[in-house]
């Protein structure tokens, strides 16, 4: 066979629309296994700009095939083959690609909106042609291209991205446990609130990128380079750091003053909210490390405390009334019977923490005609907390993770719950009439009388 050599621009097939209807329709025969079916084999086609979306395509063959601009919302890609494939601009929301071949793909300015692609592969991957012409893949450089793409909230659990170029892109929320980030380029990406945990990013590079809120428990961040990245709120326990380079990155603050400082803040605050502002001082404690600290009983209404370390800090009974908790790592906080009232706990990380009795139910904000502040927890997570009696009626809690929580007799009357997680959650006697459930992940629901 003649010697290989690299290929940066195959000629593509065009396919009229009735072929290619034909070629899913024998595709879709052939996941069902029936009878005329036959895989789709569509490599190097020109599919450029085609509406694909909530399309059945397991195990298709779109090797090197250009979809930039495709719609393949919803679509099923689950061990599909897109080696070298050009998806420059498509739309991927909620697709499903775990375990797709995507070497060398090229998702520049791609939307993968909670898409799922668990075990999928992103490495360095380049078609080749010898010298009948034939294509044939390659280890040869090029590693996939991500960046100024979106991955909102999408899934990347044990996915091989390393050498990958994902810079600027939209990480938030992403899970990527697992994932092999080794030497990849995630400079200026938004990764807040993203779980990297058990994740190697040796070598890696994110420069200037937001992690604030994102969990780098047991990540391998070797060599890695953060200079310039955010780090606040960011649980990094048992991280690997040697040789990672630091220079200034943003990290949490510490409270200085010790304590005498900590209770002439919160003298001015109570003075604030005592006289409507006009007096005193509204207490700020955002990005600050507070772990430990005991706030039992304190007043702290609106009070800011945004991306701060309240691990293992003392808030029983703590009056926190439309107060901004933010991105915190309140982490086996101690919150029984604390008034969390229209409070905002967005991505807020609660694993472990005390929270019988609380109160997380709305707040009316005004006079004659008060508009009415429920509590946030989006994206919050609360694994294995306890929320015994809790009321959290109108709660806002979209992606919520509350999977072991135990949630006797908690109140959750007109919640949104949307794809919240309450895997093992104990929910006896918890009331959640009138909930939003679309989507939502282990909650046992009692069988009809």
């Amino acid at each position: 066979m003649a010697a290989t050599k690299p290929l940066r621009a195959a000629k593509l097939t065009l396919v009229g629309p009735e072929r290619l209807a034909e070629a899913l329709g024998q595709h879709q025969r052939y996941v069902r296994g029936t009878p005329g079916g036959a895989r789709a084999c569509l490599k190097f086609h020109d599919l450029a700009g085609r509406e694909l979306s909530g399309r059945d395509l397991t195990g298709a063959d779109l090797s090197g095939a250009c979809l930039r601009g495709a719609d393949l919302t919803d679509a099923e890609l689950s061990g599909a083959i897109l080696y070298g494939a050009d998806l420059r601009g498509a739309i991927l929301d909620r697709a499903r690609l775990a375990r797709a071949d995507m070497r060398g793909v090229t998702l520049r300015g791609a939307s993968l909106a909670h898409a799922d692609l668990t075990g999928a592969d992103l490495r360095d991957g380049v078609l080749v042609q010898n010298g009948e012409g034939e294509m044939l893949p390659s280890w040869a450089a090029d590693p996939a291209i991500v960046s100024d793409a979106c991955l909102l909230g999408a899934r990347l659990y044990k996915a091989k991205l390393s050498r990958a170029s994902l810079s600027n892109t939209d990480l938030r929320d992403a899970d990527l446990r697992g994932c092999q980030l080794v030497g990849a380029d995630l400079t200026g990406c938004a990764m807040d609130g993203c779980d990297l945990e058990g994740a190697d990013l040796t070598d890696a590079v994110l420069k200037g990128s937001s992690l604030d809120g994102a969990s780098l428990i047991g990540v391998d961040l070797s060599r890695a380079n953060l200079e310039g990245a955010s780090l606040l709120g960011t649980l990094l326990d048992g991280a690997a750091l040697g040789g990672a380079r630091m220079a200034g990155a943003i990290l949490p603050r510490k409270l200085e003053g010790g304590r005498g400082a900590l209770d002439a803040a919160l003298a001015a605050h109570t003075q604030w909210v005592i006289s409507g502002g006009k007096e005193g001082r509204r207490a700020d404690f955002s990005d600050t490390d507070m772990s430990g600290a005991d706030l039992g009983g304190a007043m702290l209404m609106a009070a800011i405390l945004s991306r701060a370390t309240l691990r293992g800090a003392n808030l029983r009974a703590a009056r926190l009334v439309l107060a901004d908790l933010s991105g915190v790592d309140a982490r086996e906080v101690d919150l029984s019977g604390a008034d969390l009232r229209g409070g905002d706990l967005e991505r807020a990380r609660l694993h472990d923490a005390l929270m019988a009795g609380a109160r997380l139910s709305p707040f009316a904000v005004g006079g004659a005609s008060p508009r009415v502040v429920p509590a946030n927890l989006a994206l919050a997570r609360l694994s294995r907390a306890d929320l015994t009696g809790a009321i959290l009626d109108m709660a806002r809690m979209a992606g919520a993770d509350l999977s072991r929580t135990t949630l006797t007799g908690a109140s959750m009357r007109d919640a949104d719950l949307t794809a919240a997680k309450l895997v093992g959650a104990n929910t006896a006697g918890l009331d959640y009439h009138g909930a939003e459930l679309d989507r939502v992940v282990g909650l046992v629901r009692p069988a009809a009388a």
